[in-house]
């Protein structure tokens, strides 16, 4: 019975990570003999002529991480929380929420590049509109704006998902401690701080670990809205838009191998390996606890 998945596991999972890894220790152009270098691209990526790149595509991946979570972990338990006393509407804003993160992110990424064009785009058209001129800005050209705006429209994106992982959490609570909290004459903030909050921590936990898995692995929000080459100047270059120009080449890439871009993705692997096997660890640790 296991054996389709097996061989479908075996074929798309397996076998190109150690394809990957095999590669990575050769230096190949994607065709032609591979020559094997042994660890010189582990050496020239980490530090050698491609670490710069590396490092700096690496640190826009963990301030993607940081930045992300931010806007959607907090704003995503508080609008949680809201809809959570059933006020009148929570289920059409339930759906509203949600609504986003059905979409495509390469459609998303295309509409909001759009939205963002600064000659034409909805956005500043509204802003000069309504006399706010000052704040138009060519928020995909701007080296200080461009990376955090991606990381506002992958959020928006995302929300409706933690909204409504934080809102079924909520509710799975034990009534009864939230009964004892109102009969000991705790308010609403006390009842949120100290018994709510407490127990979504480890759905929290979870969800970090995830956001931490998708981050590094971040790629086509970035491509849709700003191509292959991390622009403007490098500024929203991640490591899978590296990858992407040094195996398959592309408009000012510094170096093309698909030997040398496979240690990109095997440095990829490395970093988020480890946060995979907490995640899985969290994952049991809960079923136990049933």
């Amino acid at each position: 019975m296991a054996l389709p998945m097996v061989v479908i596991y075996t074929l798309f999972i397996a076998y190109p990570f150690i394809s990957s890894l095999f590669l990575s220790f050769f230096d190949w152009p994607g065709i032609g003999p591979k020559i094997f270098v042994g660890l010189d691209n582990y050496k020239n990526v980490l530090g050698g002529y491609m670490s710069r790149e590396f490092y700096r595509a690496l640190g826009h991946n963990v301030y993607f991480f940081v930045f992300d979570w931010i806007i959607t972990m907090i704003p995503g338990l508080i609008l949680a929380l809201c809809l959570s006393v059933g006020l009148r509407g929570s289920d059409f804003f339930k759906t509203v929420f949600f609504i986003p993160n059905t979409l495509s992110i390469v459609i998303v990424g295309f509409l909001w590049a759009l939205l963002l064009n600064p000659q034409w785009g909805f956005i500043n058209q509204v802003f000069k509109l309504i006399g706010l001129d000052s704040l138009a800005r060519a928020w995909l050209g701007d080296t200080a704006l461009a990376l955090p705006t991606i990381i506002v429209v992958s959020a928006w994106r995302s929300m409706g998902f933690y909204i409504l992982t934080y809102l079924a959490a909520i509710v799975g609570i034990d009534k009864s401690m939230l009964e004892a909290a109102q009969i000991d004459g705790a308010t609403t903030i006390q009842t949120i701080w100290r018994i709510i909050i407490p127990q979504l921590l480890p759905v929290t936990a979870t969800m970090t670990i995830l956001k931490v898995i998708w981050s590094f692995n971040v790629f086509d929000i970035v491509y849709a809205m700003e191509g292959s080459q991390g622009g403007p100047a490098g500024s929203t270059d991640v490591l899978g838009t590296l990858f992407y120009r040094i195996a398959f080449g592309g408009l000012g890439s510094s170096q093309v191998g698909m030997g040398l871009g496979a240690t990109v993705v095997t440095l990829i692997f490395l970093l988020v390996f480890p946060v995979s096997i907490l995640y899985i660890f969290l994952i049991e640790k809960r079923q136990e606890r049933g």
